[in-house]
């Protein structure tokens, strides 16, 4: 059975005083959250959803979103409280997952474009106890500070061989758990659920979805959506 850790707790701090909480922001006619849950609706495999929220004002008013879902059986839902860091919020979602669920996908709930056929996708390599997580080759030369404060010194680093990690990110609900702890043990900050999976020395299929995948960050991340869903 498959679970989802579905996360809805970040601060948005890089959004400013620009909206009070990005994934409820209006997008059409409906918002990040309701669409990211959306996708996860009505898919045979999935027995669990666990959103991760921020602070008891949000929680009710993603049970209200999670109410005008038509489509969603509200007993696969379960809530749980983040945590101070991603990884944390990430570790309460994990842990919260029913023992029933063998397999976890983790979803910012702030990337609201993702699609049904590509989770289904998640979950055909999955079940083979394959890692695999949406990504996309990086287009745009990246360069490494090494050091300095104005004048840098910096490392180019090879573009052929970098890839930029979207979500969902999908393993066993027993490696992310195990990688999770080793990196708490390690004192490694991670933002990125494959790095979890890397902790353990096991290899995952970098799955480019054929479509954008954007995350809100920033105001005009809304605007950019907004024009992909009308276009």
């Amino acid at each position: 059975m498959h679970g989802i850790v579905l996360l809805a707790a970040g601060s948005g701090s890089r959004m400013g005083n620009q909206t009070k909480d990005k994934i409820l922001e209006k997008i059409g006619n409906s918002n990040a959250f309701r669409m990211s849950l959306f996708a996860f609706t009505e898919i045979e495999q999935i027995t669990s959803i666990v959103v991760v929220f921020r602070d008891h004002e949000q929680k009710e008013r993603l049970q209200r979103e999670c109410n005008q879902l038509t489509t969603l059986d509200e007993s696969k839902i379960i809530y749980v409280k983040g945590g101070e860091q991603r990884s944390d919020s990430v570790t309460n979602g994990l842990h919260t997952l029913p023992e029933s669920c063998k397999f976890a996908h983790i979803h910012d709930s702030a990337r609201p474009l993702i699609r049904r056929e590509t989770i289904v996708k998640m979950i055909e390599e999955v079940d083979k106890s394959i890692p695999i997580a949406v990504a996309r080759p990086a287009t745009n030369t990246i360069r490494k500070r090494i050091s300095g404060s104005t004048l840098f010194q910096t490392e180019t680093l090879q573009r052929n061989q970098l890839w930029e990690m979207e979500t969902p990110q999908s393993a066993p609900v027993s490696w992310f758990r195990e990688g999770y702890a080793k990196a708490k043990e390690m004192n490694i900050s991670i933002t990125d659920d494959m790095h979890a999976i890397e902790l353990l020395s096991k290899e995952m299929i970098l799955h480019e979805p054929g479509y954008p995948n954007p995350k809100i960050t920033h105001g005009h991340d809304l605007k950019y959506i907004s024009s992909l869903l009308e276009s």
